[in-house]
C-alpha cells in the first residue's frame, strides 16, 4: 500500500509521478479496498483512507500531488461534505467526487452546492465510466459546473 510522504510543514511544490493520483475516502473497508485495485489496474496511482479526518490530514499534508478526492458523502464522525469544507479552506482548487448511495430528491444538487464536481451514485453504474471522468478531472479538463460530466454519474436504479 502506498504511504505518503509528510510535507512536515516544509515550503515546496507537491511531488508528481505522472500517473493521475486519486485519493480514495470510504469507511466501508471492502468498497474503498476494491476501489483502490480497480484505480490502480486502471492506470492511477491511489491513496485511501476510511474517515474524513484523515483524509483531510492526508490531502493537507501530503508531499505528492493529489488530483482528485473521491470521498463518501456518508461516514461515521466526519462526513464527506464537512471533510471537503475542510479541504477547500486549505486548498480552494481541489477537485472532488463524491459517492452515495442516498438517492433523495435535489441530492446531487446540494452536493454539488457544496463543492463537488461530480456526484456518483452507489453502487456504480460502471467502473469504467467512473475512471474515465477521474482521468478527466486530473488532466484538469473539467471545470465545476451544475451538471455532471459526460453524464457518467448516473443512479443505478
Amino acid at each position: 500500500m502506498n504511504t505518503l510522504l509528510s510535507r512536515g510543514g516544509e515550503a515546496g511544490p507537491r511531488v508528481t509521478h505522472g500517473l493521475p493520483c486519486v485519493l480514495v475516502v470510504d469507511d466501508d473497508a471492502p468498497l474503498r479496498l476494491t476501489l483502490t485495485r480497480e484505480l490502480r489496474k486502471r492506470g492511477f496511482d491511489v491513496y485511501s483512507t476510511g474517515s474524513g479526518a484523515e483524509a483531510i490530514e492526508m490531502y493537507c499534508r501530503s508531499s505528492v500531488r493529489i488530483d482528485v478526492v473521491l470521498m463518501d458523502v456518508n461516514m461515521p464522525g466526519m462526513s464527506g461534505p464537512d471533510a471537503l469544507d475542510a479541504i477547500r479552506a486549505a486548498d480552494p482548487f481541489v477537485r472532488c467526487c463524491f459517492m452515495t448511495a442516498d438517492d433523495w430528491p435535489g441530492r446531487r444538487g446540494t452536493l454539488l452546492a457544496r463543492g463537488a464536481t461530480a456526484v456518483f451514485g452507489k453502487p456504480f453504474a460502471s467502473v469504467r465510466e467512473l475512471c474515465e471522468t477521474l482521468k478527466q478531472l486530473a488532466d484538469g479538463a473539467s471545470t465545476q459546473t451544475d451538471s455532471v460530466i459526460g453524464g457518467t454519474a448516473t443512479w443505478r436504479s
